[in-house]
């Protein structure tokens, strides 16, 4: 196309430098003459918009048809009325940048009236302006402004922009859907009369306030729609300038809140509620942030310490502490702190009279319903009472048992004098009988007041060991012998891997082993067997007592080493004892930095298990 060559555009009469000035002139151009528009004279660039047709002499209807619908007014107006006529963003697809590539460009026209030497208009000059870029920019933003349109209209906010007066010009679809009112309604100050009525004084006073300091606009109100319902709203605004720097009025926003509204109306009440309970309870109560500074004390705390909440909180650490406490607890808190682990502390606290009560203090960690760590909360009492209780407690049990201990050894001595006077009588089996029954019977009060003896002494801190280091199986076979001779309808079958030594006080591991074997023969009452196994882990020392007796149920298992509990087997049976020896047992264990646990189910098994730390022999 661009190989081309336009047909002639000058009739031999005219003018060879006014050619000259058609022919360059970047426009396109062009002289029509006669009311039928025959082109007299075109440029190259009308003639590509004209498609390079040959249209010299040619009437408009035959060269330039597209444009004939709109030839009729423009040639009446011009020949009739002598004015000039503007036809606009005239569409025309040409190879404009001469690559071979057809594109469409966009003109305006103006079509003036050419006057002869007469003064008479016998013709039109038609000039164009190429203004494709103004149309494609223009044509741009509108479909933005649709685009935007769309959006504002499908957006869940609703907008609006005011004018220099503080009168609305415009509110989005989503304001019309709120109130159920037609948009006009809103315009000016109409938008007031959708503000609940307690409201619309406070409202229309801030935001003349801040209209007037051309300052941002923050407020949450309530609306009510024709239907009635309510809805809670947080309005925008923000100021709006022109390129010069004049002000033009505010744009804005509303949100709806009405959720998030009730969400605070109830977390409010929840927390009024949860301070009247807490500031009501008869203990005490506290909770920490997550940086681990107190947050809230109840009154309870306050009422004990005598000090004001604001005196109390935003502080890591408790004044009334007594000094002797304070890096044990600490230390405790703060580990916890890191591993967000519950954790139970007893320690002293000073009162509001300056005594220094025991408190017992329970803490677990809280999390967001997200499962965020929020800090802690914690719940105490005073325990001061109760521990000299204990305390009175443990001294009796500790007299009460050292004073039992002499007749029953009496006791024992008198009928093991007996049981040997009478071993060789063939016709005293009654007697024989008797007295065996009597000594056994001695030996478990032995074993009971011995448990308590121990309970005494772990309770006060006197529970001593005397360590050194022996073989592990032969204390075992021993434990087993001397409880086989008192268990003959119960089988205990033994399992070694290998020998094993420990350094442990080997009295208080026989009491451990004699403890679990009597409880396994003993809650196993339907049953002939009973299995133990020694074997290494991992360095360590594990035995194991396996029963096929009454089972334990998960919730007893968490209890089972609890002092003075007891489990019960069918029918609510409860057996003989006083629930202290797997307490005692325990403890032991613990003292010897070991570990001791049951595996059980119930109707079915149990095995007890307890691990020591494995040693040389040379040790």
């Amino acid at each position: 196309m661009g190989n081309r060559q336009p047909p002639d555009i000058l009739s031999g009469s005219f003018n060879e430098q006014l050619y000259g000035l058609f022919a360059q002139c970047p426009a396109p151009m062009a002289i029509l003459k006669s009311r039928e528009g025959i082109f007299e004279v075109i440029n190259p660039q009308f003639i590509k918009i004209l498609g390079y047709r040959n249209v010299l002499n040619k009437p408009l209807i035959d060269a330039w048809p597209e444009f004939h619908r709109y030839w009729g007014d423009v040639s009446s107006r011009v020949f009739d009325r002598g004015e000039s006529i503007y036809h606009y963003s005239y569409a025309a697809e040409a190879d404009w940048k001469d690559n071979g590539t057809t594109s469409v460009a966009y003109f305006d026209f103006v079509f003036s009236p050419h006057i002869n030497a007469e003064g008479i208009v016998d013709g039109i000059v038609v000039s164009g302006l190429d203004v494709t870029n103004r149309v494609v920019t223009l044509t741009m933003l509108a479909r933005q402004e649709l685009v935007l349109k769309s959006v504002t209209e499908a957006a869940a906010t609703a907008l609006w922009m005011i004018d220099v007066h503080g009168d609305i010009t415009y509110v989005s679809q989503a304001w019309v859907r709120w109130t159920g009112k037609p948009f006009e309604t809103h315009l000016g100050r109409g938008w007031l009369n959708s503000v609940v009525e307690e409201d619309r004084e406070h409202v229309f006073h801030r935001f003349a306030l801040y209209f007037a300091a051309k300052k941002v606009y923050n407020i949450d109100f309530r609306i009510i729609s024709d239907h009635g319902d309510l809805q809670w709203i947080a309005a925008t605004g923000k100021p709006r300038y022109s390129a010069d720097g004049e002000f033009e009025g505010y744009a804005g926003s509303c949100m709806d809140i009405t959720e998030r509204k009730e969400t605070e109306s109830h977390l409010k009440e929840s927390e009024q509620r949860f301070r009247k309970i807490a500031d009501t309870a008869p203990v005490f109560i506290w909770m920490a942030d997550t940086s681990g500074k107190t947050s809230f004390f109840n009154k309870s705390w306050l009422d004990f310490t005598g000090k004001t909440f604001e005196e109390s909180v935003n502080t890591h650490e408790t004044e009334e502490l007594h000094p002797d406490d304070k890096e044990k607890v600490y230390s405790i808190y703060a580990t916890a702190f890191e591993k967000q682990a519950e954790y139970y502390l007893e320690f002293k606290l000073r009162r509001y009279d300056g005594v220094y009560r025991d408190i017992g203090m329970k803490s677990v960690p809280r999390y967001s319903p997200e499962g965020e760590f929020e800090g802690y909360i914690g719940s105490g009492m005073d325990i001061t009472e109760t521990k000299e209780h204990e305390q009175i407690k443990n001294e009796f049990i500790g007299m009460a048992s050292h004073e039992l201990k002499t007749p029953i050894t009496s006791i024992k001595a008198y009928v093991q004098l007996l049981l040997s006077i009478y071993k060789d009588h063939e016709d005293e089996d009654f007697l024989k009988k008797s007295l065996s029954t009597i000594n056994k019977q001695i030996n478990r009060l032995t074993r009971l007041i011995t448990d308590l003896l121990d309970v005494s002494k772990i309770e006060s801190g006197r529970l001593s060991l005397n360590s050194e280091v022996f073989v592990l199986n032969d204390l075992l076979k021993e434990c087993i012998d001397e409880v086989q001779y008192t268990a003959p309808h119960h089988d205990i079958v033994l399992e070694e891997e290998a020998r094993y030594s420990v350094y442990a006080d080997r009295d208080r591991i026989a009491q451990v082993i004699t403890n679990l074997l009597t409880n396994a023969i003993k809650y196993s009452p339907e049953t002939d067997r009973i299995d133990v196994s020694i074997k290494n882990n991992n360095g360590h020392v594990r035995v194991t007592v396996h029963d096929y007796g009454i089972g334990i149920s998960k919730t007893e298992q968490e209890k089972i080493f609890n002092r003075f509990y007891r489990v019960e087997g069918r029918n609510e049976q409860t057996f003989s004892g006083f629930g202290i020896g797997l307490y005692v047992a325990a403890e032991i264990i613990r003292r010897h930095k070991g570990t001791i646990w049951v595996d059980s189910e119930k109707g079915k098994e149990s095995f007890f298990s307890f691990e020591l730390p494995m040693v040389d022999d040379e040790v």
